[in-house]
């Protein structure tokens, strides 16, 4: 294997291993254990552990690199405060959105249907849908607005990745759905009808999650049944 290879394999691995909860949140990652663990080097690990803090995953303390906290209380604020944010954002849009914006939703919405025909896209799907959330923000014209809901997504991108891992069967093409729905009550500026598929498409999500995280939390060892985990997903996420 070469180089950019092991790179791969170390980073989906490590990045399985806290989403399956072998690396518990808070828990300090030592290169050389993981390292042994792995059998790799050192230098790949301590490469993977710098791109698991840009996936949130992560986070780096002065004493090294630390999983981060995914408890269902955070998850569950963060979700409610996306909601809060993403409502009155899609209500603006709906006011402001002009024709330029529509071909820009309508265009993003494409992509992600083209993503749900490729297996092993789901990430690649989930981040372009997440693209047209943000824009939809944008669009509202409140740029304070907007840049507090990307801070928000930022400091979701755990959870977005364990939301993922949990959908049931046929919630992706549910979201798209929702995702169609959303742009077309935009181009019929009905607001009132934009917000509610946005509210309702945030708290499925947040109610899965949710679940997901208090059954965890409720039992000392939690692990992914077999066939999980997000190697395959897609390798513009690693």
């Amino acid at each position: 294997m070469s180089d950019a290879q092991i790179g791969t394999a170390v980073l989906n691995t490590l990045r399985d291993m806290i989403l399956r909860h072998e690396l518990r949140p808070g828990e300090k990652l030592v290169d050389r254990t993981l390292a042994a663990q792995l059998q790799a080097s050192r230098t790949p690990v301590r490469e993977a552990f710098g791109r698991l803090e840009v996936l949130g995953l992560v986070e780096k303390r002065d004493r090294g690199y630390f999983v981060v906290e995914m408890s269902s209380s955070r998850a569950f604020d963060l979700y409610q405060l996306r909601e809060v944010l993403e409502v009155a954002a899609v209500s603006l849009a709906a006011e402001k959105a002009t024709k330029s914006d529509l071909q820009e939703f309508r265009e993003i919405v494409e992509q992600v249907n083209h993503f749900r025909t490729l297996p092993g896209r789901r990430a690649d799907e989930v981040r372009v849908g997440m693209i047209l959330h943000e824009s939809i923000a944008r669009v509202s014209g409140n740029k304070e607005l907007h840049q507090a809901l990307v801070r928000v997504l930022n400091q979701m991108v755990t959870f977005m990745w364990m939301e993922v891992l949990h959908e049931p069967q046929g919630a992706s093409a549910g979201s798209q759905d929702e995702h169609e729905r959303i742009v077309k009550y935009i181009e019929m500026k009905d607001g009132p009808n934009a917000a509610e598929i946005m509210r309702s498409h945030i708290r499925a999500g947040r109610e899965r999650l949710t679940a997901v995280l208090r059954a965890r939390e409720a039992q000392s060892t939690f692990v992914l049944p077999a066939g999980y985990g997000l190697s395959g997903l897609s390798k513009q996420q690693q």
